[in-house]
């Protein structure tokens, strides 16, 4: 595999700097520690700021992760530094990622397979029409071109004058049961400042101080999560993480996961506290143990004691019905992270990304995707050309 699809992103802070003399220390750093430490000298000197910073980062994640690794307690601090700035700058790894990924224990070869944020928006960037991020970014957008995917009422609260009364006019004749519902801010991820507000409480005086904190938000009829996923933990909806590549008429999917909350937290993000499981796409079954960003591994879910490895996920077959059809639905979508949810109406969509976080791809496997990507990429040139 070589780096030829590799593109650093307008959209995002600058990472890496464009030089012949960078890209010149980087091919030298993959096979020397003495042209990894000029590597990273030349961050330190052309990149001060954004170096330093990184050092205090880099500091605190060492002190993270130590207890959990014992096959790194012969790494000093200095040999972990240079390296995981090396991997910042070459590779595009987060220094949690630095660790969930094990990159101490890997090689040029081995590290340059794994896929991340960084590169996923290269890629995006390449291959998805330029309206797709406008849409995934914005989550009122999405439910605009995927409103029959999601299978409950959403509302856009736009302005701080918003009348709300047709909105819970429509809760109440969907269900009598609805006590809550879901607060999104529009462009939020990872789980973060999401909240149930109970429907009692959306008068102006909330939808004023909302907006004025987070500007224009959406509300979101709770999904009531089918019966044989609350088993593995019931106070959140457990979603799948479902990525797809669409060549031509054809959809593949080539990464799947499951996301699962922990603590009595109503949310299942890892970035949020939660853990995710690898999920083999032929039969739908978990296929590893529970894990977190602090690199924790569970066989069983800490809260309900439910074994994790060999859970089949129910209706397999149609959620894989289900994602083809939906990654059909909008034209100039190539690569996107789908996440589903299993509610009592059957699978519905959650959200769309195109940059979704490609941890939960990858960790529980110990394998990265970038190889799989490149075979696509490679068909869908092939196709244009």
């Amino acid at each position: 595999m070589t780096d030829r699809y590799f593109r650093v992103s307008k959209d995002i802070t600058r990472w890496k700097i464009h030089s012949p003399i960078e890209s010149f220390l980087a091919k030298k750093a993959d096979f020397s520690p003495f042209w990894k430490k000029l590597y990273v000298y030349y961050y330190k000197i052309f990149d001060r700021k954004y170096y330093d910073k990184g050092c205090e980062f880099i500091k605190r994640e060492i002190e993270l992760q130590r207890p959990n690794f014992d096959n790194f307690a012969n790494l000093s601090d200095d040999w972990l530094r240079i390296d995981m700035i090396y991997s910042l700058h070459r590779f595009g790894i987060t220094f949690a990622d630095y660790f969930i990924y094990r990159f101490y224990d890997l090689n040029f070869y081995g590290r340059q397979k794994y896929n991340n944020l960084r590169l996923q928006y290269g890629y995006c960037e390449q291959f998805n029409d330029k309206v797709i991020r406008e849409i995934c970014e914005n989550k009122s957008k999405t439910y605009d071109h995927l409103k029959d995917f999601y299978k409950r009422e959403v509302i856009l609260v736009n302005n701080p004058n918003e009348d709300l009364s047709d909105f819970k006019k429509r809760l109440s004749q969907t269900s009598s049961s609805y006590k809550d519902v879901v607060f999104k801010p529009l462009t939020g991820n990872s789980g973060k400042d999401i909240r149930f507000i109970s429907i009692s409480s959306l008068d102006q005086d909330f939808i004023k101080a909302s907006f004025e904190k987070f500007g224009p938000f959406i509300l979101e009829e709770v999904i009531e999560q089918a019966p044989e996923l609350c088993c593995l933990y019931p106070h959140s909806i457990n979603t799948l993480r479902i990525a797809t590549v669409r060549i031509g008429n054809e959809i593949q999917i080539f990464g799947a996961a499951i996301r699962m909350g922990r603590g009595n937290s109503r949310v299942d993000n890892a970035g949020s506290g939660g853990m995710y499981a690898g999920i083999d796409i032929d039969t739908g079954i978990i296929i590893s143990k529970g894990m977190d960003y602090g690199c924790n591994e569970f066989v069983k879910h800490p809260d309900t004691g439910m074994i994790i490895p060999g859970f089949a996920i129910p209706k397999w077959n149609d959620l894989l019905s289900f994602v083809k059809k939906i990654a059909k639905a909008i034209d100039g979508a190539v690569l996107i992270a789908w996440d589903f949810a299993l509610s009592k109406k059957g699978w519905c969509l959650v959200e769309a990304n195109d940059v979704g976080g490609q941890t939960v791809l990858q960790a529980p496997f110990h394998r990265g995707i970038n190889p799989t990507l490149y075979a696509y990429f490679d068909k869908i040139t092939n196709k244009n050309q």
